[in-house]
């Protein structure tokens, strides 16, 4: 019963008042488990040491983060309401494409096959990828991950989608003499698609992975590693993410697959048949569902549906992206039937 805290689209983080308050509904609303983002556009969110060495700064510049540590007052509140707090590491290897990071480490960027190092998200933003497979991006990423484990009493961390390469990357020079290194000096292919090329690059993210859920375990044997992920053939094939094989070994304690469906019998059809049912049996497995843009939020009663849905197919729970439009910018519902409905759904 979780919900993600970002501060992409929202401004639930940027004043304690409205953070408070946020976990405070939530709670009513019977939710147990919180993820709030602590790293994106490439700052974090709390105040970092290894944020600072690597980008000038140890905590993202927005006005309403100064003078506070989020991190800090989410882990206090939502303890004491009896709710686990996960971190988690949102933009993962993204970086916008202007950021102090990116600036200031242009080595750091993995590229496609024209050398062109720009990802767009959407229409507006501009975005790099750190290369997952150089060891000073690898160190930089864990040292971030065991920073908080280290110093907070959090029950885990997560790596979503943004924790891998989109395929059309790894062109960069480093990773291309990686590759030759072990193919006899023979380049990556010029098919990004290449079922070998792609599989080359998973098993590298693969074996970060491991090297991060082992650092994780160090820091805090009891701190659990979650993954959310898309269903695996898209995560495999997009984002060279060969989760199915994270679960198998051991190095993911956790799996919540996003499944944002706008058509209702979609999504129960993807809940069966799209490559993770079984996966209910070796780790616990939860369905990451999306409440819909801020200005056009699912209604309460469709949400409701879509939980019952998963209850059917007896997975171990839901996490809703996001907050800002989970619980109180349902349009036609107010705050009281919003947590009547959810507190019922979830007892």
């Amino acid at each position: 019963r979780g919900v993600w805290l970002t501060n992409v689209d929202s401004d639930v983080l940027f004043e304690t008042e409205k953070t408070e308050g946020a976990i405070a509904l939530l709670a009513e609303a019977n939710f147990n488990t919180l993820y709030p983002t602590v790293w994106n556009w490439g700052y974090t969110l709390y105040p970092s040491k290894i944020a600072a060495e690597f980008t000038g700064r140890e905590l993202d510049p927005t006005e309403g983060l100064q003078g506070r540590d989020v991190l800090a007052e989410i882990v206090e509140r939502g303890h004491e309401r009896g709710m686990a707090v996960i971190p988690w590491f949102e933009f993962g290897f993204m970086a916008p494409a202007d950021s102090e990071l990116a600036q200031r480490h242009p080595e750091w960027l993995t590229s496609r096959q024209d050398g062109s190092t720009i990802w767009w998200e959407g229409k507006v933003h501009q975005r790099v990828w750190l290369n997952p497979l150089r060891p000073d991006v690898q160190r930089f990423m864990t040292d971030l991950i065991v920073e908080i484990v280290s110093n907070y009493d959090i029950d885990g961390i997560q790596l979503d989608d943004h924790f891998g390469l989109p395929v059309a990357f790894g062109y960069d020079a480093y990773t291309v003499e990686a590759y030759k290194t072990t193919h006899n000096g023979a380049a990556p292919p010029n098919d990004v698609n290449n079922a070998e090329w792609v599989a080359w690059r998973a098993a590298q993210v693969t074996q970060l992975l491991e090297k991060i859920s082992l650092a994780v375990k160090q820091a805090d044997a009891d701190a659990i590693v979650s993954v959310s992920p898309n269903p695996p053939a898209f995560a495999y094939n997009k984002y060279l993410q060969d989760w199915r094989r994270w679960v198998d070994l051991g190095i993911a304690d956790e799996v919540i697959v996003q499944v944002y469906r706008d058509d209702i019998a979609v999504l129960e059809n993807d809940l069966y048949n799209s490559g993770f049912y079984d996966v209910r049996s070796q780790v616990p497995t939860a369905i990451g569902l999306y409440t819909g843009p801020f200005l056009e939020a699912k209604t309460i009663e469709r949400l409701d549906r879509e939980i019952q849905i998963v209850q059917a197919a007896d997975y171990d729970g839901v996490a809703f992206f996001s907050w800002e439009t989970t619980l109180w910018a349902f349009k036609g519902s107010d705050v009281p039937s919003v947590l009547t409905t959810l507190s019922a759904r979830f007892s």
